[in-house]
């Protein structure tokens, strides 16, 4: 079994976007958070016992965190500064976050159990993003592991 290790989770700026109650779909009136890590490569892009940083390849490595239909109050980032939500881990819980990252061919799901944001400013919020990452439900061979990712995200809207 690999590890996911810190120097792996290194983040880029993210969004977060609102999506208007107006359209029709599951994701009407909820948010969306996509966070990228930054590049990484590995001899083989199935193996991560060949993940390492840097962008020297042969292969290099884009994934991101995405969270979807995300449960939080208003339209805009005023509604969410300053805030921290909670959030359950199961995905039987109708408040849970909908969450996964694309590695080793499968997309692996991840509790996001806590969001804390920051102060709004600009079109963007500081959030720290409680997670716990599940490589087992698809068989990575990646040990499961919690991990707090701190990203600046950018405020967008579906209308």
């Amino acid at each position: 079994m690999h590890t996911l290790s810190d120097d792996l989770l290194r983040l880029e700026p993210g969004t977060i976007g609102y999506h208007s109650p107006l359209r029709s779909g599951p994701d009407a009136d909820t948010w969306s958070i996509t966070v990228p890590l930054a590049p990484f490569s590995a001899a083989d892009r199935f193996d991560p016992g060949t993940f390492r940083p840097g962008t020297g390849g042969p292969d290099v490595i884009s994934t991101a965190v995405r969270g979807e239909c995300i449960g939080l109050p208003g339209g805009d980032l005023d509604a969410l500064s300053g805030r921290t939500f909670e959030f359950p881990a199961s995905p039987y819980d109708d408040e849970y976050i909908d969450a996964s990252i694309y590695l080793c061919g499968a997309h692996n799901p991840l509790d996001v159990t806590r969001i804390e944001f920051g102060a709004a400013r600009s079109g963007h919020i500081d959030a720290a993003l409680h997670v716990v990452f599940d490589f087992t439900q698809e068989n990575v061979e990646i040990e499961n592991r919690p991990a707090v990712l701190r990203a600046v995200l950018r405020y967008e809207r579906f209308d």
